[in-house]
């Protein structure tokens, strides 16, 4: 009986061991499975650390942007595209590291979880690995070829949709011929970063437009006060500043003239804790998800600031930072009677149509307010950017100048959309230390916009 006890517990503890080895080959296959498949000495898919073999990457027209022949990676034909869709594509190396080459590499691998290697499963054959992004390259050089060499980030957005038309982030390069990036640091400074989707930059005068917001909801004298701008105003010791005196202005005027002393004065009003919250509204301090793409979390801490300080974040400074797709999409709410679609940048089929039509919306303003802001934005174009500027756009914008201190130009921002049925797209361009916002980064967006226009306009 003792033998056969003793047998009975070495059965057990064998089985539980197995049990367990199962336990653990499991979890570490559902968290790990994808790295062992995608690592560089999977022969199956590798050879010299390079794809043997992918899917095909296209635009929204069906050009091709990236694949493979014959073991080799081969991108678009024309230079200027490669150049301006790098950071999207991926490069080489795999150093964009939310480049569709990496990010998407299972996929164009012809791997998933729950299928395994179908790209040699002739039953799981017809399972496509090819991709198709929502990007339109030749409007993506467009933008590449306005920004003239600058550092910065352009994107437009179907503030509809979500889809992603343009997104381009410099410097980039060749990835056909990649440089010698260790010999040229200065040039190429930060240019595996997407600007776009992993950057944060202090907003400037843009962030106003989230000011306004706060102050239309809360403020109830807000359609009648007058604020006096004389060039400065002191604000518990601390010299808030604007570039001219500009007098006798309401709410609707101070944004036009980008008052920094009216909205000073609007943000004590609004106080820190109703900023702080329409600026968590508005996507700060929180992370959107391009198909599983997280972007760089914007910050905006303003619950114990006080005087100076509340009165400088409330105007786009202090420590306030953004992202620019964060804030394009916020934009895009504007114009979408206050609601906030989820950002894409997979062309959808069938089943992720279904998907974004359950979720993927979120309303962070009232229709009341969006079109406050619409009316306010669309004024700024009419008196202070200039309609002829932007003929036939149908613009409503906001610029800013972003200071960012240590004897550096300022970060120039220029934000909004088209007011247009037959083309609802919003849009974003920051030319990092390029100066005014309007003056610079304006006209980048009037060659992107009216190039979108005369490409999609009437679809």
């Amino acid at each position: 009986m003792k033998l056969l006890t003793r047998r009975a517990l070495v059965v057990l503890a064998l089985a539980i061991i197995v049990i367990s080895g199962l336990l653990v080959f499991t979890v570490r296959y559902l968290g790990e499975a994808s790295s062992w498949v995608m690592h560089a000495s999977n022969r199956h898919l590798y050879t010299n650390a390079q794809p043997q073999v992918t899917g095909t990457i296209y635009d929204r027209n069906r050009e091709m942007l990236f694949e493979t022949v014959d073991g080799t990676p081969v991108y678009n034909k024309d230079q200027t595209v490669r150049r301006a869709v790098m950071h999207a594509v991926g490069d080489p190396g795999g150093n964009v590291v939310t480049g569709a080459r990496v990010a998407f590499g299972e996929r164009l691998s012809g791997w998933s979880l729950l299928q395994g290697a179908y790209r040699f499963n002739q039953r799981l054959s017809h399972f496509r690995s090819d991709l198709t992004l929502t990007l339109d390259a030749r409007l993506c050089a467009v933008a590449y070829n306005a920004l003239a060499g600058r550092k910065g980030t352009v994107g437009v957005i179907n503030y509809e949709t979500g889809e992603i038309l343009c997104m381009v982030s410099t410097p980039s390069f060749d990835p056909q011929y990649p440089p010698d990036i260790e010999n040229d640091p200065e040039r190429y400074e930060g240019v595996y970063i997407n600007r776009f989707l992993s950057a944060a930059y202090t907003p400037g005068s843009v962030f106003k437009l989230v000011t306004a917001a706060a102050a239309i909801d809360t403020l109830e004298n807000i359609d009648t006060e007058v604020y006096q701008c004389n060039g400065e105003t002191v604000i518990d010791g601390e010299l808030v500043t604007c570039p001219s005196a500009h007098g006798e202005v309401d709410l609707k005027e101070a944004l036009a003239k980008s008052c920094n002393v009216a909205f000073a004065r609007i943000t004590l009003a609004v106080g820190a804790d109703t900023l702080q919250q329409y600026a968590e509204k508005a996507g700060f301090n929180s992370s959107l998800e391009v198909n599983h793409i997280k972007t760089r979390i914007g910050r905006v801490e303003v619950k114990n600031a006080r005087g100076g300080d509340l009165a400088w974040a409330g105007i786009g400074q202090y420590s306030d930072t953004a992202n620019p797709l964060s804030f394009l999409a916020y934009v895009g709410a504007i114009a979408n009677d206050g609601v906030r679609v989820s950002p894409r940048i997979i062309k959808d089929n069938l089943l992720s149509r279904l998907i974004r039509s359950i979720g993927g919306k979120d309303r962070i303003l009232t229709v009341e307010t969006a079109a406050r802001l619409e009316s306010m934005m669309r004024n700024n174009v009419l008196e202070t950017y200039g309609e002829g500027n932007y003929s036939g756009l149908q613009l409503c914008a906001k610029s800013g100048t972003a200071q960012v201190g240590e004897g550096k130009e300022p970060h120039a921002w220029f934000a909004g959309y088209m007011d247009r049925e037959d083309c609802p797209l919003a849009f974003v361009v920051v030319v990092e230390n390029g100066g005014g916002g309007s003056r610079v980064a304006g006209p980048v967006a009037r060659k992107v916009l009216q190039s979108a226009v005369s490409r999609y306009a009437g679809e």
